[in-house]
This record gives structure tokens, C-alpha cells and sequence, in this order.
């Protein structure tokens, strides 16, 4: 297998769908097992690709149609990107077992071929070496991502919320696309291992010259890019769109937003910072930025997680607050910070997707969002309750689970810059804690209002029971919060310190694809 076909894979099965449920009669269960396969498939690649990264010593590189870089469109997968890959595709395939049995309603050919659409922007984005297929890859997510959310489109929350992701993503593209013109005026190309080479004064194949001082450049091209993170992550003041599109969101689809696309912004400041220009002119205003926006997002996320009356608006608060502490640790710079950054989004998908789930079974029985109508469900799904609870004590850092350990690298890491930054990661914390347990006792010991009414459009009424499927896959989901958190130092030191390691190493990241592109011409002069 390539590794230019990772991504490819949910895209073809994503593009046949369609067909296949319009040639089968739209049979439920043929379409629901064609995108399991997918998500399989794609899952197994990622396996795959993750034992390939860390079997060897430099990064992986594969060039579209053979076209050597800076030419061609490159793909190149570093410990850190493969890391993120294995955990999306395992997150994808998990949420798309859900929807199986939680989305009800007509049209799951559609909502399964958005799903796939989504895995493949997220999946070529992680692996993208090119800054202008990034573009593309944020498209792709861009255009999936707004339909799915948008997928109860009888309901009113739903339609706002797509409104609202749709104009604001629009937006944050653009301003992506033009700060692609301004570095491609200066550097003469968009492929981030030029980029890195160029930007450190290394020579590579069939290229240019660079245009000039590049630092003004590179200041536009950093300001429009984080311009875009800003509304894509969620980060204050960016964050407004979310709240309102997890509410129309169906649970599987704010699950995926959440742990995987919400982040693909903050890996892309990751791989521009500490990668490829490491040692910026004006890294202090920027590294000061980052401190002051990351701190700002994740005061605004506890502190409105204690006022939500819509459990999935408390939910979407807690995400905005975790993208805080991340854009936060942005700001540090050093190997630990980038440590800290890919444990932590893999240890806060896990959990935060196990919130997702239990409260996604919380909804289906009772057919209502609102808090209070939600009341003393808890007690009628005991096993379902334990393990919301476990996603929650995870989430505020509680040890052993694993969310405390990549909170404590957080923590260690913004101790480098200064205690009182290090604080916020506590104080916001404890605010959260306090929001959680409010839902708990809610949950557990709330009695429901009367005549309380569903959420769900009519076309999907409560059932009365536990679902089984819901049961394993939360299982699944809170005995790897247990085992990250358990052997978390072995995790870390065989796993995600190699991972920092090799991204912080901008040689290798440029030798790599210099290699390849000497190895294309070398063969063809012979």
C-alpha cells in the first residue's frame, strides 16, 4: 500500500455511496455495512501507516503522480501526523458504528457519505506536505463538515447551525488562501519542506530563489493563518459558531468535531511553528499571542459551561475550553509544549468522545437535549452514568486517567514560561469540575419536569431501554481512558516523545523530500 492512499480511501467510498444505496433501493442495512467497510478499511490503513512511521528513522514521503516536490503535491507523515491519523481513522470508525443505530431518520447514504468526506479532509490534512493542498484538505472538511452538521435540516437549530459554521469556515478559508499569496511571493513555492529549506538557508531541487527578506511575508502569512485557526479551533473570539452547531449537530458528528476537526487548525500552527520555521524573527509576539487568546478561550469555556441549560451547548463549551489549553501550549515552543500538544489531543478525543456517547444514550432515551428534561435519567442507565462520569473526572484532570497526565505535561510546559500561566490549566479546571458534577447530580438525582417535550423533531421518539451497541462502545472508549492513564509513561516515552522529537527535527523534515526528489531526477538523467 502507498501512503498517499490513506486519505483516498474514504474519499472513493465516500463517492460511489450514493450509487450503490440508489442501485440497492437505499436499503439501510446495505448502506450502513458499505460505510462500516469503509471505516474499517480506512482504520486498518491507518494502522498501517502508523507502524510504518514508527518503523522508520525519517519521515514518509509520497509524490502524487511521481512529480518531484516542489513541483508536485507531496504528502509527508511524520511519528506526529501518523499518530493523529491512527486516532481519527479509530474515531471515525467508532462514531460511525453509533450512527448506525442512533441516526434514524431518512437519507444515511447522505450522512454516511459526509462522514467519509470529513475522515478523508481530516486524514489529508494530518498528512498533507504541501501548504496549498492543505487548502484543498480544508475544503474538503470545510464542504463535509457543513452538510453533516446541517443533517436534521427540519430542524431550526440544525439550519443555524450549519448557517453559522458554513459563513464563518468560508471565511476563515479565504483568509487561509490569501495568506498562501503572500508566502508564495516570497518563497516561490508552497511546499512546506522548500518552505523549511528556504526559510533556513538550505538548497533544494528545482526551485527558486528566495524573494528578498522574507520576514514580512512570513509576518502576513502567520497573521491571516492564525486569523483562520482562530474561528476553525474555536478560539476566542472565533469561537461563537460552535455552540450553535454542536446544539443541530447529531452526537456522532459533534464527537468528530470536536476530537478531530476542531484540531486540525492547531496542528497546522504546530507543523508551520515548530517544524518548519522554528526560530521565527517575531516568535515572541506570536509565542505572546497564543498565551494571551489560548488563556482568554479557556476562561470563556469554563466559565460558560457553568450557565448551559442544552447539554450539548455545555459539551461544546468544554471543547472550546480544551482548545484553549492546546493554543495555549502553542505559545511555549519547546519540545515538551509539542509533546504536551499530541498527547493531550489524543488523550481529549478518547474522553471527550466518550462524553459524547454517554450523553448521545442520555438523549435517545428520553428524546430531549435540555438539562432538565434529562433529570434522573442517570439512575434508569446506571453503566451508562459510571462511564459519563468517567469521561468527566477524565476531562477535569483527574489521576490516574488519562486526561491528567497530558494535562500535567501542559502544566510542566507552561511552567517554562510562568507559573501564573501554569495556573489557569488548574483554575479553569476547577471551574469545570464544578459544572460537571452540577450535571451529575442533574442526571442522578433530578427529578424530570412535567410535561416535558422532545427535542427530535417527531421522527425520532425515545425508546425505553439500553442499547447494547451503545453499551460496548462506550466500554471500549472508558477502559482506554483507564489504560492511557495507567501506562501513560510508557505510552509517552516509546510513543509521543520519539513523536516530538522528530517534529521539532526541520532537517529531517527537509531531507526527506530532498531525498526523493534527488533519488526522481538521478534515476531519470539515467
Amino acid at each position: 500500500m502507498q501512503v498517499g492512499l490513506v486519505p483516498v480511501i474514504p474519499l472513493g467510498f465516500a463517492f460511489f455511496l450514493p450509487f450503490v444505496a440508489f442501485m440497492t433501493g437505499r436499503k439501510r442495512g446495505i448502506v450502513i455495512a458499505y460505510s462500516l467497510t469503509a471505516l474499517t478499511v480506512t482504520f486498518l490503513a491507518g494502522i498501517w501507516l502508523f507502524d510504518r512511521a514508527y518503523s522508520s528513522n525519517e519521515p514518509l514521503v509520497y509524490a502524487f503522480g511521481n512529480w518531484i516536490a516542489p513541483i508536485g503535491i507531496v504528502f509527508e507523515v511524520d511519528k506526529l501526523s501518523a499518530t493523529l491519523v491512527l486516532t481519527a481513522t479509530f474515531g471515525f470508525l467508532l462514531a460511525g458504528i453509533y450512527s448506525a443505530k442512533f441516526i434514524r431518520t431518512h437519507g444515511l447514504e447522505f450522512y454516511y457519505t459526509f462522514l467519509l468526506g470529513l475522515e478523508a479532509g481530516t486524514l489529508g490534512a494530518f498528512m498533507t506536505g504541501d501548504a496549498f493542498n492543505t487548502f484543498v484538505m480544508l475544503e474538503v472538511i470545510g464542504a463535509s463538515a457543513y452538510a453533516i452538521v446541517g443533517f436534521y435540516r427540519n430542524r431550526s437549530e440544525a439550519v443555524e447551525g450549519a448557517f453559522k459554521y458554513g459563513i464563518s469556515g468560508a471565511v476563515a478559508t479565504s483568509l487561509y488562501f490569501l495568506a498562501l499569496g503572500f508566502i508564495y511571493a516570497s518563497f516561490g513555492t508552497l511546499n512546506m519542506a522548500d518552505l523549511s529549506a528556504k526559510f533556513h538557508g538550505v538548497s533544494f531541487p528545482v526551485t527558486t530563489k528566495l524573494f528578498g527578506d522574507p520576514t514580512l511575508a512570513l509576518a502576513i502569512f502567520f497573521a491571516l493563518t492564525l486569523a483562520m485557526v482562530v474561528v476553525k479551533s474555536a478560539i476566542f473570539p472565533g469561537h461563537y459558531w460552535l455552540p450553535s452547531a454542536y446544539s443541530g449537530a447529531p452526537i456522532p458528528v459533534g464527537a468528530i468535531l470536536s476530537s478531530f476537526v476542531e484540531v486540525v487548525g492547531i496542528y497546522l500552527l504546530a507543523r508551520y511553528t515548530y517544524t518548519l520555521f522554528h526560530g521565527l524573527p517575531f516568535w515572541r509576539t506570536l509565542s505572546l499571542v497564543f498565551l494571551v487568546l489560548g488563556t482568554a478561550t479557556a476562561f470563556l469555556g469554563s466559565i460558560m459551561m457553568l450557565v448551559q441549560k442544552n447539554v450539548k451547548r455545555l459539551i461544546a463549551y468544554s471543547t472550546i475550553l480544551h482548545m484553549g489549553y492546546l493554543f495555549m501550549t502553542l505559545g511555549v515552543g519547546t519540545q515538551l509544549a509539542l509533546m504536551a500538544i499530541d498527547f493531550h489531543i489524543v488523550n481529549h478525543a478518547i474522553a471527550k468522545t466518550l462524553l459524547f456517547f454517554t450523553v448521545g444514550a442520555f438523549i435517545y432515551r428520553r428524546g430531549a437535549v435540555k438539562v432538565e428534561d434529562l433529570a434522573g435519567v442517570g439512575r434508569e442507565m446506571p453503566l451508562n452514568t459510571f462511564l459519563f462520569g468517567l469521561a468527566t473526572l477524565s476531562l477535569i484532570g483527574v489521576p490516574p486517567l488519562n486526561v491528567f497526565f497530558s494535562k500535567m505535561l501542559i502544566f510542566n510546559a507552561l511552567l517554562q514560561v510562568s507559573p501564573l500561566v501554569a495556573s489557569v490549566v488548574v483554575i479553569t479546571s476547577a471551574i469545570a469540575a464544578w459544572a460537571y458534577f452540577q450535571l451529575f447530580i442533574t442526571l442522578w438525582r433530578g427529578k424530570p419536569v412535567e410535561g416535558h417535550h422532545h427535542e427530535h423533531g417527531g421522527h425520532e421518539e425515545p425508546e425505553r431501554h439500553e442499547v447494547p451497541l451503545f453499551v460496548v462502545i462506550n466500554l471500549v472508549l472508558g477502559i482506554l481512558v483507564v489504560l492511557f492513564g495507567l501506562f501513560a509513561p510508557v505510552i509517552i516515552d516509546k510513543f509521543f516523545h520519539p513523536a516530538s522529537v522528530q517534529a521539532m527535527d526541520w532537517g529531517g523534515y527537509v531531507e526527506a523530500v530532498k531525498k526523493l526528489s534527488e533519488a526522481v531526477i538521478s534515476s531519470s538523467l539515467h
